[in-house]
């Protein structure tokens, strides 16, 4: 007796002290956690199910849904990890084992992502695909965590969570779960943000660097991060005191040099190239790579010129996907165009620049493929989003159409291997 009551008291202090503990830590990991989990509970549910009615890969056709003649960790493999491998997927695998050598275009997919997984693929014996997927998931909690802090630098502790939830629970918010630059991506840039707000240059630099290595796309935090720099130094800036510039400004300048970097890596390998006559070259060759656009006929021009081969396709042609995704495009422009109107300066620079971005990128062969994962990552859009679920009935209606949206989206990328 004396020993189940002593006992008894050990597991009564242990949990205590771990309450005592958790209260102690930052609310914003406690709550990206809590978040991720019920998120990668309910995804790892759908997945399986819908990845065991239309497997993709030998291991999703051989192992069923329960761990019946398999071992655990290969079953738990198996329901997580391959129905998220898909695609874009199995490039970022292929760099991490092969290099740049792996596929004609496959220098458009930037190298930190790849390197990342090349690393962690190593530790786990060569098993890259387990790798790219525990690199999203930790990167996904992060992302999740910093963005809460971010928003609360203005917003209340309802507004923070109603992001984060807005932002997972978006129709492509699955993507920051698979083995893609999304969750890396989108946590180097509100890393980059709020490093910036805290003064903490070469830490935003280095932050805006990594998405500049991670995707075409980071690079835009550049511009932002100037603004935010004229509006903490202004005076100093008026006064032409250039010390305390100094350090800031080598931090920004860490990001073009991130990009910079990468593409001098590509013209030695003899994929960049570019003319001065033409202005659309250097970024078209920044943004996508002249291998990528032999191989996938994709290119930079104006905005309205993908919005006129759109509308020339469905007149031809009106198939399900690309109305589906036009309209779709049609409504996140709106919301993006009003939310930069609302927003901070330096978020509405971001958001401006980010969506000229998306619209210029022109695939001949499917206007606005992927559109919506492109403006997944304009994140101010889900803090505006989250001002209007002030209201009663705003939340609900957001979170309803989202899911509607989520499944079918979700579905289709696990059937057809691509979101269309």
């Amino acid at each position: 007796m004396r020993r189940s009551i002593a006992q008894e008291h050990t597991h009564t202090g242990i949990w205590e002290r771990a309450r005592a503990w958790l209260a102690t830590r930052d609310q914003a990991w406690l709550w990206a956690l809590k978040l991720f989990l019920g998120y990668r509970l309910l995804f790892t549910i759908w997945g399986a199910w819908v990845s065991s009615v239309f497997p993709k890969s030998p291991i999703e056709a051989t192992i069923g849904l329960w761990p019946t003649g398999v071992s655990l960790g290969a079953w738990l493999e198996r329901i997580l990890v391959w129905p998220t491998v898909r695609y874009d997927a199995y490039w970022y695998m292929g760099i991490a084992e092969q290099g740049y050598a792996y596929r004609e275009g496959s220098t458009a997919f930037h190298p930190l992502y790849p390197l990342l997984m090349a690393i962690v693929g190593r530790v786990l014996g060569g098993n890259y695909a387990l790798a790219g997927w525990l690199i999203a998931q930790v990167c996904c909690v992060c992302m999740l965590a910093v963005l809460y802090k971010l928003v609360l630098l203005d917003y209340d502790v309802a507004i923070a969570q109603r992001t984060t939830v807005f932002l997972i629970g978006s129709p492509l918010g699955f993507s920051f779960l698979l083995p893609y630059t999304e969750s890396l991506l989108l946590l180097c840039v509100v890393g980059a943000f709020y490093a910036a707000r805290r003064g903490r240059w070469v830490l935003a630099g280095l932050a805006g660097a990594g998405a500049a290595l991670t995707k075409q796309p980071g690079v835009v935090v550049m511009l932002p991060l100037l603004w935010e720099l004229w509006q903490q130094q202004r005076d100093n800036l008026r006064a032409r005191k250039w010390h305390p510039l100094l350090l800031p400004l080598v931090g920004i300048a860490l990001v073009p040099l991130g990009l910079l970097s990468y593409l001098v890596y590509r013209a030695s390998l003899g994929d960049a190239s570019f003319s001065l006559s033409n202005p659309f070259s250097l970024i078209d060759s920044l943004l996508v790579t002249p291998s990528y656009r032999d191989t996938w006929g994709e290119y930079f021009s104006w905005p309205w010129e993908n919005l006129l081969l759109a509308i020339e396709q469905i007149r031809a042609r009106p198939y399900f996907y690309l109305v589906f995704n036009t309209y779709l495009m049609a409504v996140a422009v709106v919301m993006v165009i009003y939310t930069i109107f609302r927003a901070r300066r330096s978020y509405a620079i971001y958001s401006l620049v980010l969506l000229l971005m998306n619209l210029s990128i022109v695939y001949p062969l499917w206007p606005y493929m992927g559109i919506l994962r492109r403006f997944t990552i304009i994140f101010p859009l889900f803090i505006q989003l989250a001002i209007w679920g002030r209201s009663r009935w705003v939340t609900p209606i957001i979170l309803s159409v989202n899911a509607l949206l989520w499944v079918y989206i979700s579905e289709a990328y696990m059937r057809l291997a691509f979101v269309p």
